[in-house]
């Protein structure tokens, strides 16, 4: 959430030392300035996050970044009529559903987005059945939101170490 990916360049993702680096670098700036505490410091699993930030999805993030394009933790609500949920449920009954969208980034005027998880999983399609819909709710709202298409849903998988597209 609070990595600065504008320094995340093609020749920095594709050496995981440079990454390393940076990301260590960027912690300490983070600890100087009071948004992280040591505590949090400990918890964090720098090889993890590492190897998340020499994937292909980091550097398009870096890339959208740059461009002003890159959006983190965005919330949303958004209703839905209820017999979508459930055919139980009236359709002229609406239901919210709110959350937190980890990350989006634009590219070429359309949407990928983007969602992390921590899950201890075997498969990637353990992740894509428990959370399909979640990002289909997350593409849906960023339509409403933005108007544009959403042309890629990824979840990073910290436990696979891997993205996994949906």
């Amino acid at each position: 959430e609070l990595f600065d990916f504008t320094k995340l360049t093609k020749e920095v993702n594709a050496d995981k030392a440079e990454v390393f680096k940076l990301l260590q670098s960027q912690i300490q700036e983070m600890r100087s300035d009071g948004r992280l505490t040591e505590e949090d410091d400990i918890m964090v699993s720098k090889s993890k996050i590492t190897h998340f930030l020499t994937t292909d999805t980091a550097l398009r993030m870096g890339e959208a970044a740059r461009a002003g394009r890159l959006y983190k933790e965005q919330p949303f609500v958004m209703g839905l009529p209820a017999n979508r949920l459930s055919s139980d449920f009236p359709e002229e009954e609406t239901i919210l559903i709110q959350g937190i969208i980890d990350v989006f980034f634009e590219e070429e005027g359309k949407i990928v987005v983007a969602d992390y998880k921590t899950d201890a999983v075997k498969t990637p399609e353990e992740l894509i059945q428990r959370y399909k819909v979640q990002l289909d709710y997350y593409a849906e709202a960023l339509y409403r939101l933005t108007g544009k298409e959403v042309i890629q849903k990824i979840i990073y998988s910290f436990a696979l170490d891997r993205e996994v597209m949906v």
